[in-house]
């Protein structure tokens, strides 16, 4: 059975290879770009980035179904008190998700790169590779202080990336809020750490669970206390309604494939860090806070929809649309509140990653479509988008496809994802929850309407009527989502079972 390691040094390689290896292709990519040309470094550092990405995912897949030799999630957890990094499957699937991912982001960026010069390609590919790091770090980490670590490895490379397009006065802006607000959320969610740690001694997750138990009567505000800072500063990271703000000017300010990494790659590093936290942390007194789950949930899922409705840039609308998307991904965490046998922590744990993975395809390949249409009309309107079935259908039916999955559609993969979701809180018997679901997806179709008829049912302008050349590198970004998101719709049991049949924490 697939299993829980401890890390001793000799075993650094085979545990952390994916993570190394994406290290050594950062400093590789840094150090080569002084030896070489520009044109060169341009050209070579993104595809060297992809292989690197490339070995990282082959590297964690080789990872799944080590066997535990003392230890294992829920049995004795004096095994893992000196575990600061662990290798389970948890870990395994978001590495493949977060690598996935940034691969794609490169790959959407080759012709990113083309029309903004100002770009430093090289340090723009090494920071991916770093930011990826952190988030892998995130996701295997067992201690509070590596879990720091990788949170902030992540975090400011993210506003770096946020800032490359040095000649845009958004960009700045959206780097500048991010950044502030992103660094007021990391001192929260430390000075949360510092409270659980003051309380039972522990910064290792394991151990502190089992102290918290003992200590929860006595000391039960000061713990709550420290768990909702840490909800607050992870909810930032995550854009959690009402710590959202950031969001909608970030995602704008940035380039289009450094967008589509903060809303899927960091977003997913985000539930990675929650559910490692507050699963393995709260688990033991989780009937008592999951409540605030609950709350922030439905927050982030009424508020997210609604607040697209009025919006005209198309990228503020898919921001609001992330934000509501987050709110959806809490759902599977939260009822367990209400039901939390180890049966339903893994049917939750797959719910959220089969939504993440939906998600990564569709909103990869919305993004891509947004890059090119916008790039030739002139501005991030709905306008743009006028039209766009008579310049390139191609280009029209993708981006109906994606639309129609984060609405949730059925026979996309918004739509099926959703559904598991929806039907982990009728088995917790959450109904008004589920119900709260479906009423904000209703919301959702409304302004993803709007995009629909843009595209269908509204002439171009004489300025936008000449036929749109899609460039390679982003044909094959909307490809690879196409695929996914109709493949995940249409025969979703194949992923299901794959999901259901991992032991998740070495179970």
């Amino acid at each position: 059975m697939n299993g829980l390691t401890q890390l001793h040094f000799s075993d650094l390689w085979h545990v952390m290879a994916p993570e190394m290896i994406l290290v050594i292709g950062g400093f590789l990519i840094l150090v080569l770009d002084l030896f070489m040309s520009k044109e060169s470094s341009r050209r070579l550092s993104p595809q060297l980035g992809i292989l690197f990405l490339i070995a990282a995912f082959v590297l964690t897949i080789r990872n799944f179904g080590i066997v535990a030799d003392n230890a294992a999630a829920g049995g004795d957890m004096i095994n893992l008190s000196n575990m600061l990094y662990v290798l389970d499957d948890f870990g395994n699937v978001f590495k493949l998700l977060f690598t996935a991912g940034t691969a794609v982001v490169l790959l959407m960026s080759i012709d990113f790169f083309k029309h903004n010069l100002e770009v430093k390609v090289a340090e723009y590919t090494y920071l991916m590779l770093f930011a990826t790091v952190g988030a892998m770090v995130m996701a295997s980490a067992l201690d509070l202080i590596t879990l720091f670590v990788g949170l902030e490895l992540l975090s400011i490379s993210s506003y770096v990336l946020v800032a490359m397009r040095r000649n845009h006065a958004k960009s700045t802006e959206g780097a500048m809020k991010y950044l502030v607000i992103g660094s007021v959320a990391s001192a929260m969610a430390l000075y949360g750490m510092s409270f659980l740690y003051g309380v039972t001694g522990q910064t290792n997750l394991a151990m502190g669970a089992s102290t918290m138990l003992q200590l929860w009567d006595q000391f039960k505000p000061v713990l709550v206390l420290g768990f909702l800072l840490m909800l607050v500063g992870f909810g930032v990271k995550v854009a959690l309604v009402p710590f959202h703000q950031w969001a909608p000017d970030t995602y704008e300010g940035a380039g289009n494939p450094v967008t589509s990494f903060l809303a899927v790659v960091s977003k997913a590093a985000g539930f990675a860090l929650i559910l490692r936290v507050f699963l393995w942390g709260f688990s033991r007194v989780f009937g008592d806070i999951y409540i605030y789950l609950v709350i922030l949930a439905a927050l982030t899922m009424v508020i997210g929809n609604v607040a697209a409705l009025t919006q005209k840039n198309i990228k503020r609308l898919l921001a609001y649309s992330s934000v509501a998307q987050a709110g959806y991904l809490l759902i599977p965490l939260a009822t367990l509140g209400k039901g939390s046998s180890i049966d339903n922590i893994w049917l939750s744990l797959g719910q959220t990653v089969f939504y993440l993975v939906a998600y990564l395809f569709m909103t990869m390949g919305a993004f891509a479509v947004l890059t090119v249409v916008t790039r030739q009309a002139g501005n991030e309107t709905l306008e743009a988008f006028r039209g766009l079935w008579r310049r390139s259908p191609f280009l029209a039916v993708s981006m109906a496809v994606f639309t129609l999955s984060m609405a949730g559609m059925p026979l996309t993969a918004g739509f099926v994802g959703k559904f598991y979701i929806f039907l982990g809180t009728i088995n917790t018997e959450m109904y008004w929850l589920g119900g709260l679901l479906f009423a904000t997806s209703a919301i959702a179709f409304y302004y993803y309407f709007g995009v629909l008829k843009a595209i269908f049912l509204k002439d171009s302008s004489v300025e936008t009527h000449e036929k749109i050349q899609v460039p390679a590198s982003i044909g094959v970004t909307i490809a690879i989502g196409l695929i996914g998101t109709i493949v995940l719709g249409v025969y979703p049991d194949a992923m299901m079972k794959l999901l259901n049949g991992l032991h998740w924490f070495g179970q």
